[in-house]
């Protein structure tokens, strides 16, 4: 009986572990992301801008044209696109949280609507995992609120775009 209990155990935890993996930095290739929209499964491969699906990373400096030194990451792949501003000058190993301070620090394009860190309890977590060689991995985690195609804000629909699994491997940071 004990035995029996073991090896169920055992098959349990393999099976938790496999599932574990697939959201896993390993899986994906150098310079891609992935991250569900309320549960839909977005990867965006860093094919070139010309293919229309790239990623990257890059760092703007304080000065006249923008106020604050921020790493910005943007990712497209035809209708779908996201955008996040880490503002710091010197981006470490460490967790970001994004709460609602400059109106559109973070935003999404997911199936033709807009979604923008706007109302008090929009957020967009981000950790950064892996920093070298102007290489930036990590993972991120949001909920934001769609913008009405009319541009008016709705209070109803605050926080209903809820991104989970966010990934990023090895993204180039341009300078």
């Amino acid at each position: 009986m004990l035995k029996l209990y073991l090896l169920s155990f055992l098959a349990f935890l393999a099976a938790c572990s496999k599932e574990h993996n697939t959201n896993n930095l390993d899986n994906l290739a150098d310079g891609d992301c992935q991250y569900k929209v309320n549960g839909e499964l977005i990867t965006i491969k860093n094919i070139g801008l010309a293919a229309g699906e790239y990623s990257g990373f890059a760092k703007w400096s304080q000065g006249t044209s923008t106020p604050y030194s921020a790493y910005v990451f943007t990712a497209q792949k035809g209708v779908h696109k996201i955008s996040f501003a880490i503002v710091s000058d010197s981006l470490r190993l460490r967790n970001y949280t994004l709460p609602q301070l400059l109106n559109y620090d973070a935003r999404i394009d997911y199936n033709g609507t807009t979604s923008v860190t706007n109302w008090t309890g929009d957020y967009l977590s981000i950790n950064i995992t892996s920093y070298s060689n102007s290489l930036i991995s990590g993972n991120f985690t949001a909920k934001l609120s769609p913008l009405p195609n009319g541009g008016y804000l709705d209070s109803s629909q605050k926080g209903t775009t809820v991104i989970t699994e966010g990934l990023f491997k090895n993204i180039r940071c341009s300078y």
